[in-house]
């Protein structure tokens, strides 16, 4: 350990999380008191509220009383998972910040080892998961063809990484630079720090509460991360549609020879329905790709904020 211990922000966004938020706060104390003259000299405990419509926030006003070290940003909505993690770093002051997630199922007791590696030197380090046990199979099925998407198509990711990390202050101010609306905190991280370490978890069981991760949700966050590091599915829609002029053209010509000159009788309705079926589905799958990158200019467009804070409640220790 150097000679002189850094500070340490905990940020955790949460949505409806009134169920697990106390034992949660409970779990992490019982793991920062002991670090405390020992590994770091003062810590604190960013509760990020978004918009949640159960008695969340009542909960963290109570854990408050108990505890000083906890700041509460109160957001008048919800914006998003990216959007609170974004407003947590925000007010985060220490000199290391780790975000993760309130139900803790990202394993706490790694904390202390991932200030280890910030003292060997990382700005950056990453929680990656051993295996994905606890997860459903339409999960790891939809995370491991996102992964080789994401290779595909050149956008930078590690694999069984989510947004369990532990960032320095100077790379939280390099971050904050990026000023896009539309974000993806893990492509964003890993596109300003090459230099990282990795610290392996086991993903635990969710105690209480249901997960905010929803299949439409995971399939619209994979949409956000590829769309927001790369072009390449626009330069796929140009490779694949010459592709498929060309063979529609030699077809064409096949079809033609056949009918004058071949012995093949060809039913040409078949032909006419299997190629409008084709052709029909392809053009909607590219233009909702196009519009997924038109809708994020119109959305930047707007220039609206990431989130918008209602109030601030913090203690005077």
């Amino acid at each position: 350990m150097p000679s002189k211990l850094k500070t340490l922000s905990i940020v955790l966004p949460c949505h409806n999380e009134q169920e697990v938020i106390s034992a949660s706060w409970e779990e992490l104390t019982g793991i920062l008191v002991p670090l405390l003259n020992n590994v770091i000299s003062d810590y604190e405990l960013i509760m990020v509220n978004n918009g949640s419509i159960d008695n969340t926030l009542d909960a963290m006003l109570k854990l408050q009383e108990l505890d000083p070290k906890i700041k509460i940003v109160d957001l008048r909505n919800n914006f998003g998972y990216q959007g609170s993690i974004t407003a947590g770093l925000y007010h985060a002051n220490n000199d290391m910040i780790i975000t993760i997630d309130a139900d803790l199922q990202d394993d706490p007791s790694k904390i202390e080892e991932m200030v280890e590696r910030y003292y060997d030197g990382y700005d950056l380090v990453l929680g990656v998961r051993k295996d994905r046990k606890t997860d459903s199979f339409f999960k790891r099925f939809t995370a491991n063809a996102f992964y080789k998407i994401s290779n595909l198509v050149g956008l930078k990711t590690v694999p069984h990484h989510g947004d369990f990390r532990l960032m320095s202050k100077e790379l939280l101010e390099d971050f904050k630079k990026y000023e896009e609306k539309n974000r993806y905190i893990r492509g964003l991280i890993l596109s300003l720090e090459s230099r990282y370490a990795i610290v392996e978890y086991s993903r635990r069981e969710r105690q209480a509460g249901e997960t905010k991760f929803k299949p439409l949700k995971l399939i619209e966050l994979a949409l956000e991360g590829i769309t927001s590091f790369s072009t390449a599915p626009i330069r796929l829609i140009t490779i694949t549609g010459f592709i498929l002029f060309t063979l529609s053209l030699f077809s064409m010509l096949f079809i033609l020879y056949q009918k004058f000159f071949g012995s093949i009788e060809v039913e040409g309705w078949a032909f006419l329905a299997l190629a409008i079926s084709l052709f029909g589905g392809l053009n909607s799958l590219f233009i909702g790709i196009i519009g997924e990158y038109l809708g994020k200019n119109y959305m930047e467009s707007k220039n609206r904020p990431m989130f918008i804070v209602r109030k601030i409640y913090a203690s005077e220790e």
